[in-house]
């Protein structure tokens, strides 16, 4: 008898929204019974643990109850002694130091950090922030030269700085100690500098690779904080500053940044929200209410409603507004510039829905041609500063690589791209860099600048790195649809009667412990097995949102979920025809206060028509 080999099966359909769902494994619901037995965890709570490999039971305290003392000793950041042995002398003969920061929430939160931190020292503290169209990312040797002759005696880079080879040149030549910390992968030899402090070096041993640029800054104040202690600085008038007072920055900085919500970014980002709700940044305050942020912050109130509104800033106008709103220390300073950041992402919001709308008419001339797999989509009037949000716009409407290229001021096409499923965009950009000014990125996102006459070239280019990269995939005779298709990872089954009325709130409320979420830890997404379309109900000012009865097959309550932004798109449509038809749900809940009342809300995230067809390959022996 030979081995047993797996027999060709249909694939399972994609859902509404062409996304593989992930269901979960005899293998992690045996892990979550064992949590539930050994812990008393609540079986919804510990189901989503379990699934996302918590399975120890010794480690699930720590990671319900972030604490500060988790932190590791931030001696362990390479470089971290060099950076103190300049500091220190400089902290204590009161030198000038220009903080050379970035025009991104990170860059300006780690700015306004590091700020607040050397001015409450008395240190006096400047800061230098490039224009993203006319200087580009990063230190630069004009700025070098600029920042020399005012009078620094110290740059101290955030959230930029291992990737400028040129610039900190410059600097050492100048005699111009430059202190690097910075979260970007080195793209290649270390430039000079006094020290570099990236988690990402690859001489780096101390497992905080996953912190954003205001995270490995707010390392370094821990350990410039603990050497000005033990050499008495502190006292006579001079008060050691308070760190968790800055980490409402820290954790805004990680969620805009998009770093994963685990490990040591969960004790920050937990800390960093209850810090938030003091309302002590009165800055962070007053754009929160401005935004109608409500009265308790998540990481969704710091990546969808703070942080956009900060990005505004360095996005269509210069990033300065943003660090001047972060330093602002009361309401009559704060309000007009959490004002006139609201304004600008109002008008950014209009500007991306125009050019998303263009791009969306380019991408479908461009997928007519079955050739394409990757959309690079350009117009000289698009702003660079909004390209990186419409490329991920329509990548989430095509599930395909997409590039989305404006002007800038030197005629050059300047844009950012977003993968789709499992393809390396940077690796395919690196494959076209003979076609390219400069350029470059990672797996999930990649930037580039062209000459517009190779626009054409460019695009032929990347979307034959890509269709060689796919060649190599064992799923290389499936459908393209299936190939690029986005995973969705499902929890704990549900049945509606479950979510219903104040069922529903408890299945909420067991969530909360796992909270907060985001990247590498997202907003747990429920299965709905078996439902029943009861009602369907267009609402909104212009209906385009769903409001959705759902019952069981078997009778029992029903519940009311929301579909927001269904109407004219496939889950909408399959809302509408299956009217009596058994579906199957994918859901996440969501609690608020109405008039003084907990409620829950539940939003339908997708759906698919109940499958018939097996879920694993058959086996057989072969003969």
């Amino acid at each position: 008898m030979t081995a047993l080999t797996a027999l060709p099966v249909p694939l399972e359909p994609l859902s509404a929204l062409g996304q593989r769902w992930e269901l979960p494994t005899a293998a992690t619901q045996r892990a979550a019974a064992v949590l539930v037995q050994s812990l008393g965890l609540n079986p919804l709570a510990a189901g989503v643990l379990a699934q996302r490999g918590l399975t120890d039971p010794a480690m699930i305290p720590s990671f319900l109850n972030p604490r500060l003392e988790q932190l590791p000793d931030p001696a362990t950041v390479k470089d971290m002694d060099r950076a103190l042995a300049v500091l220190v002398p400089a902290v204590q003969s009161r030198q000038r130091i220009c903080i050379f920061g970035d025009y991104d929430v990170d860059g300006t939160c780690a700015t306004a950090l590091l700020t607040r931190y050397f001015s409450q020292l008395g240190v006096p503290v400047t800061r230098y922030i490039p224009d993203r169209l006319s200087e580009g990312y990063g230190p630069n040797p004009a700025a070098m030269e600029k920042i020399h002759a005012s009078g620094a005696a110290l740059v101290l880079t955030v959230d930029t700085g291992t990737n400028a080879p040129e610039a900190l040149a410059t600097a050492a030549r100048l005699g111009l100690p430059v202190v690097v910390t910075d979260h970007h992968p080195p793209a290649g030899p270390l430039p000079p500098a006094a020290a570099i402090l990236n988690p990402q070096r690859a001489d780096d041993v101390s497992g905080l690779q996953g912190l954003c640029g205001s995270g490995v800054a707010f390392f370094l104040l821990m350990a410039l904080n603990r050497a000005l202690r033990q050499a008495g600085w502190f006292g006579d008038g001079r008060p050691e500053p308070k760190l968790t007072a800055l980490l409402d920055l820290v954790a805004l900085a990680t969620v805009a940044d998009v770093m994963p919500l685990t490990g040591v970014n969960r004790v920050l980002v937990t800390k960093g929200l209850q810090q938030l709700a003091t309302g002590a940044n009165a800055g962070l305050a007053a754009l929160a209410q401005l935004a109608g942020a409500g009265a308790e912050f998540s990481a969704y109130t710091l990546g969808f409603v703070l942080g956009p509104r900060l990005n505004a800033a360095g996005r269509i106008d210069h990033a300065e507004a943003a660090v001047q709103l972060l330093l602002a220390d009361d309401d009559v300073t704060a309000l007009p510039l959490a004002q006139q950041l609201h304004a600008l992402n109002a008008e950014r919001q209009s500007m991306e829905k125009a050019m998303v709308a263009e791009a969306l008419q380019q991408a479908e001339a461009q997928l007519a041609d079955p050739t394409t797999l990757a959309l690079v989509l350009a117009a000289p009037h698009w702003h660079p500063g909004v390209v990186g949000i419409v490329a991920s716009r329509v990548k989430d409407k095509t599930n395909r690589p997409c590039f989305v290229l404006g002007q800038d001021r030197n005629g050059k096409l300047k844009g950012s791209g977003r993968s789709a499923a499992g393809l390396n965009l940077g690796a395919a950009v690196q494959a076209a860099e003979q076609f390219i000014l400069s350029g470059g990125g990672h797996a999930a996102a990649a930037g580039v600048t062209l000459a517009p006459d190779q626009l054409n070239t460019f695009r032929e280019a990347l979307n034959a790195a890509l269709w060689e990269q796919l060649q190599t995939r064992p799923t290389v005779a499936w459908p393209l649809e299936h190939q690029l298709a986005p995973t969705l990872t499902l929890a704990a089954s549900l049945s509606p009667a479950a979510l219903a009325g104040e069922s529903g709130l408890a299945q909420a409320e067991a969530l909360t412990p796992l909270a907060p979420f985001g990247m590498g830890h997202p907003e747990p997404v429920l299965f709905v097995p078996q439902a029943v379309v009861q009602q369907v109900r267009p609402v909104g000012a212009d209906g385009s949102h769903y409001r959705v009865r759902l019952g069981s097959p078997t009778g029992g309550a029903s519940c009311e979920a929301m579909a927001f932004g269904a109407a004219g798109t496939p889950l909408g449509q399959l809302l509408q025809q299956a009217s009596g038809r058994p579906l199957q749900c994918a859901v996440t809940l969501k609690k608020r206060v109405f008039n003084g009342k907990l409620l829950v809300d539940i939003l339908l995230k997708d759906a698919r028509l109940t499958l018939t067809l097996p879920t694993t390959p058959w086996l057989a022996n072969a003969s």
